[in-house]
Parts: C-alpha cells; sequence; structure tokens
C-alpha cells in the first residue's frame, strides 16, 4: 500500500495549516503520513546533529579536531545504517540510526545524500569564505540539494525528473538562506557569497563583516539573486514532467522561500537591519496557491 496520502480536500489542508502551522518546516509538510512524518524528522534531526558539531564546535583547533572525530563517527553510523543489522557484527550505536535503519527499509534513501551532507557542513571547517559560484554550488548542493535527495525518497518518487527538480530546489533555498542570512553570517566571521562576485561590484570580504550597505552592495546582492531565481525557475520547469501531486510539500516549501526572495528584493536587499521573513497569513496564501495549483493541474 502506498504510504503517501492522497491530496487531501483543499478546505480540510487549508483547515489543518491554520490550526497546526508555526515555521516553514512544519508548515510544508503538515499533510505527510505519520510515517513520512517520522522519517522527515530523523533527516532533519541528522542534518541538525552534524551541523552543530561544526556550528557548536569549541574555539581553535581542537575544537576542530573534535568536530572532525564526530563527524567521521557520524559517516560509520552511516555505514552500520546500511549494513544489514540482523547479519552485521556492528549494528548502529544511536537511536536515530537505528531508527533510520527502519525507515530506510521502507523509503530507500540514497546513501550518498547522508555522506555528502556530512562532506557539506565538513566544508565549513575548511573555509570561512568561497572563491567563486562553482565552490559555493557544490557546497550548497551538499548541504541542500542532497536533504532534498532524502525528501523525494519520503515522497517515494526518486526518478531522473524529481532528483533534477531537488537539487535545482536544493540550491534556489539555500542561495535564498544565504542573502537572506548575510549579517547573522557575517556575525560568524562567514561570507557565503562568492568573493569574485564581491570583486565584480568593488566589494571584498571585510566590507560584509563590516556590514557596509550601499549600492555597490545592492548590486552585488541582486545579481546573486538571479542566481537564485535561475534555480527556482530551473525545478519549477521540470514540474510538469512529473505528473503527480507527490512533491507538493517541496512546492509549497520553494513557494515560500520565493516569498521571502522577493521581500529580499522590495526592501532593496537590506539584509543588515532585519531578517526576511513571511507572516503567518502569508504563508498561508502561498500553501493555498500551491495546494489549489496542484488540485487544478494534478501535479
Amino acid at each position: 500500500m502506498d504510504l503517501i496520502r492522497a491530496l487531501p480536500n483543499p478546505a480540510a489542508l487549508w483547515h489543518r495549516l491554520t490550526q497546526r502551522s508555526n515555521s516553514n518546516f512544519k508548515f510544508a509538510f503538515l499533510f505527510l503520513g505519520p510515517e513520512q512524518q517520522g522519517g522527515l524528522q530523523q533527516v532533519y534531526e541528522f542534518c541538525r546533529v552534524v551541523d552543530d558539531i561544526v556550528d557548536e564546535r569549541a574555539p581553535g583547533p581542537e575544537g576542530e579536531a573534535t568536530a572532525r572525530k564526530q563527524l567521521a563517527e557520524w559517516s560509520a553510523e552511516v555505514a552500520r545504517v546500511y549494513d544489514d543489522p540482523y547479519l552485521g557484527e556492528d549494528p548502529p550505536r544511536t537511536e536515530l540510526g537505528r531508527g533510520l535503519v527502519r525507515t530506510n527499509a521502507v523509503f530507500h534513501y540514497p546513501r550518498d545524500a547522508f555522506d555528502e551532507i556530512i562532506a557539506g557542513v565538513a566544508m565549513d571547517l575548511e573555509r570561512s569564505s568561497y572563491d567563486d559560484m562553482a565552490q559555493l554550488r557544490l557546497y550548497c548542493y551538499r548541504v541542500a540539494s542532497c536533504v532534498g535527495f532524502l525528501c523525494i525518497a519520503l515522497f517515494r518518487d526518486q526518478s531522473p525528473a524529481a532528483r533534477r527538480y531537488a537539487e535545482h530546489l536544493g540550491l534556489a533555498l539555500q542561495y535564498t538562506n544565504i542573502l537572506r542570512d548575510v549579517a547573522e553570517d557575517a556575525a560568524r566571521g562567514r561570507v557565503y557569497l562568492p568573493l569574485d562576485l564581491l570583486a565584480r561590484h568593488n566589494l571584498s570580504a571585510s566590507d560584509i563583516l563590516e556590514y557596509r550597505y550601499d549600492g555597490r552592495f545592492v548590486a552585488a546582492a541582486a545579481d546573486f539573486a538571479e542566481a537564485a531565481e535561475r534555480e527556482y525557475q530551473a525545478a519549477w520547469q521540470i514540474l510538469p514532467e512529473l505528473g503527480h501531486r507527490r512533491l507538493l510539500p517541496a512546492e509549497i516549501m520553494g513557494r515560500t522561500y520565493y516569498q521571502i526572495l522577493l521581500e529580499i528584493r522590495a526592501r532593496n536587499y537590506n539584509v543588515f537591519t532585519r531578517r526576511a521573513s513571511l507572516r503567518r497569513r502569508d504563508k498561508l496564501k502561498v500553501a493555498a496557491l500551491a495546494i489549489a495549483r496542484a488540485s487544478l493541474s494534478g501535479f
């Protein structure tokens, strides 16, 4: 039996959204079945755990060494997840690992996605800036597109078209996050906007670290927003190939973050004084439109 629920009546789903939503993440996945929700929670927990290993490490070489050791331990735990827990001599050692064994048996996660996510967060140990879009794209592919690959496994569609959709949408979401969080990342000494892009607009990493908002930054941010725009459009061009509604949660998430990108643009890219976000009613509007679009088109 397919574990994915049929698309609920739009009025019923609207009621659930208005009653239970409180974050972008929860908002997009409210209508999933219980087993999918449990699997998604495990994916989210895995990402959170490995990300925190890097972001919350102690300062200096000792903190970095500890983080690398902990990431290596999670790489080993992923390997144990993909071993037969009944035949193998070294089953998963964590509750999360044991949970992933159970849900992987149902949804068949691509193993390389877990490995790539770990490699992605490890990149934050190695650099605090990126020379160009190619370097940044690899980072975003690992920490965002690969999360998307795990999600489409939960949605029961790992077709080539769905993977292309997940790759482009993951990049779009991560680029939007980078633009939205310029100030927050700068406070941690990080500059994700590519250095060659900054240089084209007579900016340097120090300008970002000093929160310098002027015409040069607006032009650089607009260029970067265009990169995000291209990834959103590339993802949405693939949707007609998919021909079903299973990716609706991802579509709600994508449309929500696209509205955040539009808000950043509307504020002339001033991301230093207030973090861009959507009000609850705006999220509801985005979700309602996505649900209506799915109901009408059958995507």
